[in-house]
């Protein structure tokens, strides 16, 4: 079960995935959206992130590098598979540790293990781990 805090996080990073017109749903987006849950600023905060440039390089990223789909074409937006993996290794992780919810902190450790993402390249950028 998730947070209501992490349902409302996900909630945002749909909806700015749609106002930007993406495809796709990223664990870029998904980072963005996370800076603005108390819970996972304060994590990134803590660990050492400067918020301000994390969103600034964020917002850089997904205009610059992310299509935007034609014009009247709509879609989902679907989750990468990045996505849906840090997904279900933070479930994994919240039931193997016996919790009942899942929380943004829970998605930004199974994040770090992206090792491929962007996201994952701008919080190392910045020294968080």
């Amino acid at each position: 079960m998730l947070s209501p805090e992490l349902q409302a996080t996900l909630q945002r990073a749909v909806t700015d995935t749609r106002r930007r017109r993406h495809e796709y749903l990223t664990l870029e987006h998904l980072l963005l959206a996370m800076l603005d849950d108390p819970t996972g600023a304060d994590v990134v905060r803590k660990c050492g992130g400067d918020l301000g440039e994390l969103k600034y390089e964020l917002e850089q990223f997904l205009t610059e590098s992310v299509e935007e789909l034609p014009d009247g074409e709509e879609s989902g937006p679907e989750q990468t598979l990045a996505f849906q993996r840090v997904l279900q290794r933070a479930a994994m992780h919240v039931q193997g540790a016996g919790r009942a919810q899942m929380t943004t902190g829970n998605l930004l450790v199974a994040i770090e293990r992206e090792r491929d993402s962007h996201a994952v390249f701008l919080l190392e950028k910045q020294g968080v781990t």
